[in-house]
């Protein structure tokens, strides 16, 4: 059977995003299936309604139609995601949204890259896509370079998550709130 989130070859957004906030976190799931429970954050994000997803498409002039909480996946290449907004015929517009606005949003925005990759492979181009936090909207445009950083980005999460050593990592001023830092093998050393 098919599951790709148990499938350390597989690829989601979840991978790539934790990825890039540390790459122990994907090697940890991979090889010792732990999982952080959901946040107070996280299930307020995942519960924001289609009526909401709907008045931000309208208020970003999206083209029709409108998708809401697609899973799209690359079988071949082992890619999967779930885009808050899919927008238009083609070319696409993606949208990934955040309930709430942070400071620090590299991590999302490799996600919502991810998805700009895999809409592209699998449905047609994508020219622009938005990461929405909170009330914040910032506007990607696209290109061939974009598309090279994600390939990029997909082998080296692809090396660690199927790695049977853990990565090099440093201790940071996220550790301390990070969940997985029980699980840290590094934590003790870097201190």
């Amino acid at each position: 059977m098919f599951r790709p989130v148990r499938d350390s070859w597989y690829i989601s957004g979840w991978d790539v995003r934790q990825y890039t906030y540390c790459p122990m976190i994907p090697w940890l799931k991979a090889n010792y299936s732990i999982e952080e429970p959901p946040t107070y954050s996280m299930e307020l994000g995942s519960s924001i309604e289609k009526e909401h997803k709907e008045s931000l498409a309208k208020k970003l002039k999206l083209p029709k139609p409108w998708r809401f909480n697609i899973v799209i996946q690359d079988v071949k290449e082992g890619l999967v995601g779930i885009i808050d907004i899919l927008a238009g015929k083609g070319p696409y517009i993606v949208v990934e949204v955040k309930a709430f606005k942070r400071n620090n949003y590299e991590h999302y925005i490799t996600q919502l890259l991810l998805y700009t990759y895999i809409v592209n492979k699998v449905l047609g181009p994508v020219r622009n896509a938005y990461l929405v936090l909170g009330n914040k909207v910032i506007k990607y445009e696209i290109t061939d370079e974009t598309i090279k950083r994600v390939r990029k980005l997909i082998a080296k999460v692809r090396a660690i998550k199927t790695s049977t050593t853990p990565p090099l990592v440093r201790r940071s001023s996220k550790c301390s709130s990070c969940w997985y830092r029980r699980y840290c093998r590094y934590l003790d050393i870097n201190e």
